[in-house]
Formats: C-alpha cells, structure tokens, sequence
C-alpha cells in the first residue's frame, strides 16, 4: 500500500448529458413521392443522454398507431410506417426527440400522389346554339400531388347510354363541344 496523497479538492458527481441528436438517411432530405395505395417509412436513429423521449407530428398534432400508421421506438431507434398512402397522408411529418439536455427535430416531407378529384362545379354553360355550346369549369380542390396537365372532355345524347369523346386533351378551363345535333 502506499501512503494516502494530499486532496485535490472537492469533487462534484453528476450525471452524463448528452443534448439529443437525430441520424437519417439522407434521402429523406428530399420529398419523399409516392403513389396512392403504396407504402412508406420513415427510419431514424437517436442520440443523447438521458435517452431522449420520442414523438412523431404531422401539423400540430402528435401520431400514434393507427390501422394504417405503425410508429415504432427503441431507445435509440424509431420508425414510421404508413400503409397504403392516401391524399391526407402528403405534408409535413417531424420527429421531436427531447432530454434534459435539450430538444431536436428533423421535418420530412411527404407527397401522395393520386387521380385528381372532379372540376369544381357548376360547369357554367354558354353560347348555346343549336349545334354548339361552350363549357367551363374550375380546377379540381384535389390535384392528385401535381399539376392537372389537361381534362377530358365527353358528351353523351340523352337516347343513349354511350358517351362519345369530344376532346382528350382540353389544356384550359373551357371547351368548345359542336355536333351536338
């Protein structure tokens, strides 16, 4: 044994703290596409002492688990699963890891892409003549995730169960329909 040395003063115990940190893969820098009725999943791994608590957001509000929202969190691991994508699942998705030490979040953006939904009636009807009349419409409340590229126009004679096309690539908000006799 050897003799006792001299204090080096007083020694203050804490614990460890880490502030949190998130690790993602870097693809989910970008938006994230996909299309109506697929799935997808957001991975990330987590970081800090104590271990931080886990939330998932989309807006303001906090996800849990739905039938088609699955979060799933170890200590230092968390993923989000949507299946089976829908329009209202595009937007804004954060993850908000929190500590003693502090708080950090990481935004990842998501677009659902789908069929757009129908034009916004009325349908307004002018220049009726005998063979001709001119429709116009507004665009559809839902894009699908990106810009409409054209509308298909069709007519169908009251006798008749068969609608005939008038025109496949109408690119503005009105169209002229002839030969309606």
């Amino acid at each position: 044994f050897s003799e006792p040395s001299e204090s080096t003063g007083p020694i203050t115990v804490r614990d460890e703290v880490d502030p949190p940190r998130i690790s993602m893969d870097p693809q989910y820098k970008d938006v994230i596409v996909v299309h109506a009725d697929e799935s997808f999943k957001i991975e990330a791994d987590v970081y800090g002492k104590p271990i931080p608590t886990i939330q998932w957001m989309k807006g303001d509000h906090e996800l849990a688990n739905t039938a088609r929202l699955e979060i799933r969190s170890t200590d230092f691991n968390t993923n989000l699963s949507v299946k089976e994508a829908i329009r209202v699942d595009s937007g804004p998705y954060t993850l908000l890891v929190k500590n003693v030490a502090g708080q950090k979040s990481v935004t990842v953006n998501v677009k659902v892409l789908d069929k757009p939904g129908p034009p916004e009636g009325p349908i307004i009807v002018s220049g009726v003549a005998a063979e001709k009349c001119t429709l116009s419409w507004k665009p559809p409340l839902q894009d699908g995730g990106s810009d409409v590229s054209h509308y298909v126009v069709e007519k169908r004679e009251t006798s008749r169960l068969v609608w005939t096309l008038v025109d496949a690539n109408v690119q503005t908000l009105s169209c002229k329909v002839t030969k309606l006799l």
